[in-house]
């Protein structure tokens, strides 16, 4: 019985790489497609100039110097000069600059705005922003909203301060107290633009827009390297179950051996892309990389399986794989990023086949094994076998 199990899925696989020239001409016309999509991609998250300059209208009081130099000091700021052009006007004027579309925000200053922040009184600048979801308008009030955070928290410390030096009795102390804090807290808020250098903030994660497109592109690559070899994905008619089951060839094996099958397809596409990405420095291959590889074919083939077993048909497998790899893509984040889209994407992804064989692929570039990849690539593959399994089991046409 085990030999003819063996010799069963020997034949799969023989029957699988019949289909080997099918599968590199469609791979061929993929690889195309989908390097120019990734290249694409990429550029449109993140072109040349993501937004313009920011044109923002001051509006300050008669004769306030001390206001004007902390508008001086605000504009000269690494963070906002490189986004922000400060143009000193009028009320009027600035009210008409925002109608016409001139100005992309306006602020307008209080009197004695420096002196109620020395003193603990809150006065709040008027911040005028245009109507309709204009991109510059929200960049600036982000930064206006990161500016009060930041203040705010520099207020709660010197309250805090003041009040604790007022139980302790040692009132006469505070004006020291305050000088030394609004020094720490200025050296920290000021340079903003230093955490930047230090900190890379990107859409895509942990590594950089091109490597996560060809990342994303690869997994949806190889889920559609599927669709050549389809002939070999139809399901048996039940008068070939029947006699597979005279020779103990039951379910389990029969999904088994497919899956095999069309697992070693994918690997050649799937080492060529490695070879590649490897003679490129993006991958340093370790044992553990083709350890992690080899799951991903195997997920990959495994999803492939199971929406062509769970159509029925040859054409109803295409058109289902094709439809669901693209949806199961784009929840996964795999065409825009998980932090453009809603939370509840990312609630989900952690189950979704296109994001767990994403995370596969970027631990083989990272290098950065992380074992519970490894066993949700595991288990994505178990528990394709068990539906593909079951519709097997289930099935009577």
């Amino acid at each position: 019985m085990m030999n003819a199990r063996l010799c069963y899925i020997g034949l799969e696989i023989k029957r699988a790489w019949k289909r080997f020239p099918l599968l590199a001409a469609g791979a061929a016309a993929l690889l195309f497609l989908m390097g120019a999509a990734a290249l694409l991609a990429g550029r449109a998250l993140y072109g040349d100039a993501v937004t313009g300059r920011i044109a923002v209208g001051v509006v300050l009081p008669e004769g306030d110097q001390t206001a004007r130099q902390a508008a001086s000091m605000l504009s000269s700021m690494e963070s906002v000069k490189s986004l922000c052009d400060f143009i000193y006007m009028d009320e009027e004027a600035c009210r008409r600059g925002l109608a016409e579309g001139n100005l992309s925000a306006a602020l307008l200053v209080p009197e004695e705005l420096v002196d109620g922040i020395m003193n603990g009184i809150n006065t709040p600048i008027t911040v005028l922003l245009p109507r309709g979801n204009v991109l510059e308008s929200r960049i600036f009030k982000e930064l206006t909203e990161a500016g009060a955070s930041t203040l705010g928290a520099g207020q709660a410390g010197i309250y805090a301060g003041d009040e604790l030096l007022s139980l302790y009795e040692k009132a006469d102390s505070i004006a020291d107290l305050e000088a030394d804090l609004n020094a720490i807290y200025l050296r920290c808020s000021l340079p903003r633009l230093e955490y930047f250098r230090q900190i890379r903030v990107s859409a895509a994660g942990d590594v950089d827009t091109l490597t996560f497109y060809g990342i994303s592109m690869s997994v949806f690559f190889l889920l559609l390297c599927a669709v050549p070899v389809s002939g070999f994905l139809t399901p048996w008619k039940q008068g070939m179950k029947r006699k597979l089951a005279l020779a103990g060839i039951g379910p389990c094996t029969r999904a088994g051996a497919r899956i095999l099958g069309l697992a070693s397809l994918l690997a050649v596409p799937a080492l060529i892309l490695g070879i590649g990405a490897g003679a490129a420095g993006y991958v340093r291959w370790e044992l553990l990389g083709a350890a992690a590889l080899l799951l991903v074919c195997l997920g990959c083939a495994g999803t492939a399986v199971f929406f062509y077993q769970a159509a029925g048909g040859f054409f109803g497998g295409v058109m289902l794989l094709f439809l669901a790899s693209a949806v199961l893509h784009f929840l996964a984040g795999g065409f825009l990023p998980l932090v453009f889209l809603p939370r509840a994407f990312a609630g989900i992804a952690a189950v979704n086949p296109s994001y767990i064989l994403m995370e596969g692929i970027k631990m083989i570039v990272t290098a950065h094994w992380e074992p519970g990849v490894f066993v949700r690539l595991g288990l994505l593959a178990v528990f394709c076998f068990g539906g593909i399994a079951i519709l097997e089991g289930v099935r009577r046409k």
